[in-house]
C-alpha cells in the first residue's frame, strides 16, 4: 500500500472533525500544478535551519525520498536559525527563493499578504482538500500558518514555552530544586537569592536581542498581567497600558543585561551564570550538547511557565512550518516531499532524537519524549498563545525588542520605552 493510499485512508476518517480553521479553509486545488499522471519530478531547493540531532532524520529521510522517487533530487542548504528569516526575505525581494523551506508561523502573515506563499496542494499531500489536511493537526498550532483562512503551510516544530532551572544551581542556593517557582513574583525572589555580589551569576536571564524571545518572554508578563502588546483586532499598540508598563518594569529588574555569551541566556544557563531561562522543548538536547556536564533531571530541569500571582496563565507557542514558494515551478513535487516528511513515524522519531514535535493529533501520546516535559506541554496547551498575528510582524517584533532591550540595559523608563513602542507601530500599522 503506497503512502498516499494511507494518508487517504487517514484523512477520511478525519473528515468529520471540522471546526474554527477548517470552516474557513477553502477546498479548491490548483489543478494546474498536478502532473497528469500523479508523479513528482524534478530538481527541489530547501532551505532549513540546523541542528546535528534532526539532521540524522532529515538526510536520512531526503536520501530515502530520492531513491523512492527516481526522478526527483532535493539540494538542501542550511542556514543558522536565527539568520534563516532574514535570508529568506532576502531572496524573495531579489525574486530567488528556494522552492521549500521551513518558516516561522510567525511571518505567515507578511509573506501571505504579499503573494510569495503557494497554497497547499491536496492531491500531493493525499488528501481530497484542506479540510481534510487540518484535520489532521493540532488545531492552535496550524492555524498559526494560516492567513486569511487559507493553509500556507504545514507544522513541523511546535513548542509551548516553559521554566528551565538548574538544579544544581538551586540546590547552592539552599533553594529546593524539587520546588521550581510558579509566579513571576517567587521568580523574582528566587533571583534575588541566585544572584551573586559580582552579577555574574544570575537567577532568571532574559534572551535578550531576539525579536521572537523578546516577543514570547514579554507576552506572557504583559497578558498575563491582563494587558495586550496589540488590540485583539492586531490594529493597535496597546503596550503603554498599566499591564504593558508593569510588564516591562519587571522585565527590566530581574537578570543582569550585561553579563555576555555568543548565544545570549541559552549559553548563560548552559554554562551555569543563569539559574534559569524560558525556552522550549528543542533545549531539552540544546543544553546537553553545549555542556556534557548538563544531564536533565540532574542538573537541570523544567516546570510550567509561571505567571502572575492571582493572574491568568499564558504560555506562548510557536511553530515552524512547511511552506513553499508561490514563485517555485516545481510545487506539486515541493509539497509532495514535504508530505514524505510528515509521516506518522517520523513524527515519532525525531521527537525522539532531536525533541522537535509535529502537533499532529493526538501529538500528547507521542513516544519519544521525555514524559515530563510532554506533561508540561499537554497541561499548558489550554494556554497556549502565539501572539500578535499580523503583517508587520517584523516591525512589531523589532520594535518590542528594542523596548525591551532599553529597559533591560537601563537606558529608557518603562513608559518611555512603551510609549515609543506605540508610536512606532502607529506608524507600522
Amino acid at each position: 500500500m503506497t503512502l498516499l493510499t494511507r494518508r487517504r485512508l487517514l484523512a477520511a476518517a478525519a473528515l468529520t472533525t471540522a471546526s474554527g480553521l477548517l470552516a474557513a479553509c477553502g477546498g479548491s486545488e490548483p489543478e494546474a500544478a498536478v502532473p497528469a499522471d500523479g508523479v513528482p519530478r524534478g530538481k527541489l531547493s530547501v532551505w532549513l535551519h540546523q541542528t546535528k540531532a534532526y539532521d540524522a532524520v532529515f538526510t536520512k529521510l531526503l536520501h530515502s525520498y530520492v531513491q523512492e522517487f527516481g526522478g526527483v533530487d532535493v539540494t538542501p542548504l542550511y542556514v543558522p536559525v536565527d539568520k534563516l528569516d532574514a535570508k529568506l526575505l532576502t531572496a524573495f525581494a531579489g525574486d530567488a527563493p528556494p522552492d521549500l523551506f521551513k518558516i516561522g508561523g510567525w511571518t505567515i502573515a507578511g509573506h501571505a499578504r504579499k503573494g510569495r506563499l503557494a497554497p497547499i496542494i491536496p492531491k500531493a499531500m493525499g488528501v481530497p482538500d484542506e479540510k481534510a489536511l487540518v484535520a489532521q493537526y493540532d488545531q492552535n498550532a496550524i492555524s498559526s500558518l494560516s492567513y486569511q483562512g487559507r493553509l500556507y503551510g504545514v507544522p513541523i516544530d511546535y513548542t509551548i514555552c516553559c521554566l528551565y532551572y538548574r538544579r544544581d544551581r538551586f540546590a547552592e542556593a539552599g533553594l529546593d530544586p524539587d520546588r521550581p517557582p510558579t509566579t513571576w513574583e517567587e521568580v523574582a525572589e528566587y533571583s534575588k537569592r541566585l544572584t551573586s555580589a559580582d552579577g555574574r551569576k544570575v537567577g532568571l536571564q532574559w534572551i535578550l536581542g531576539n525579536p521572537q524571545w523578546t516577543l514570547m518572554q514579554l507576552l506572557a508578563l504583559v497578558k498575563g498581567k491582563g494587558g495586550g502588546i496589540l488590540s485583539a483586532d492586531a490594529g493597535t499598540a496597546t503596550l503603554a497600558s498599566d499591564a504593558g508598563v508593569e510588564a516591562l518594569r519587571y522585565y527590566g529588574s530581574v537578570g543582569n543585561a550585561k553579563l555576555s555569551n555568543p548565544l545570549s541566556g541559552f549559553g548563560l544557563f548552559a554554562t551555569g551564570q543563569a539559574a534559569m531561562v524560558v525556552s522550549g522543548l528543542f533545549a531539552m538536547d540544546l543544553f546537553p550538547a553545549l555542556n556534557k556536564q548538563l544531564v536533565f533531571g540532574k542538573s537541570f530541569d523544567i516546570a510550567p511557565l509561571p505567571h502572575w500571582d492571582g493572574g491568568q496563565p499564558v504560555a506562548p507557542a510557536y511553530t515552524w512550518g512547511w511552506a513553499v514558494a508561490e514563485q517555485s515551478k516545481l510545487p506539486y513535487t515541493a509539497w509532495h516531499f514535504i508530505d514524505y516528511l510528515q509521516r506518522e513515524d517520523v513524527a515519532a522519531q525525531q521527537l525522539k532524537d532531536a525533541s522537535l514535535l509535529t502537533p499532529v493529533k493526538g501529538w500528547e501520546k507521542l513516544p519519544g519524549a521525555d514524559p515530563k516535559a510532554m506533561e508540561i506541554m499537554a497541561a499548558s496547551a489550554p494556554h497556549a498563545d502565539f501572539g500578535p498575528q499580523t503583517p508587520v510582524w517584523q516591525e512589531m517584533a523589532k520594535a518590542l525588542t528594542d523596548a525591551g532591550d532599553a529597559v533591560a540595559f537601563g537606558k529608557k523608563t518603562p513608559e518611555r520605552a512603551a510609549a515609543d513602542f506605540d508610536q512606532a507601530m502607529r506608524i507600522a500599522l
